[in-house]
């Protein structure tokens, strides 16, 4: 579930939209390796499950890319190295 900020009464189609997520990111916390090698937006309990591609910058930051579309990310402790540019999945509560 996520809140809609547009048009109550927008007609159903594509939209250009942007993602924001305010939990802080911790390997083996809410950040796991994926199974399925593909983007993916799921629920999943009391969460929402984002999978595509995990990219670190130079300075320490971390990149979700979702199918094109780059997420950045707050992390809450450093990622490991080997875990960049692999299928990932975030688990992000409600």
């Amino acid at each position: 579930m996520v809140r809609w900020c547009a048009d109550q009464d927008a007609e159903p189609g594509k939209y250009h939209v942007e993602w924001t997520v305010d939990e802080g990111i911790a390997w083996g916390r809410n950040a796991k390796p994926a199974v399925d090698s593909e983007p993916g937006i799921r629920a999943g309990g009391h969460c929402v499950v984002l999978r595509g591609r995990l990219n670190l910058t130079a300075d320490g930051a971390a990149v979700l890319d979702l199918d094109g579309t780059l997420i950045l990310l707050d992390l809450a402790d450093p990622m490991p190295e080997e875990v960049t540019d692999t299928w990932v999945e975030l688990l992000l509560s409600l």
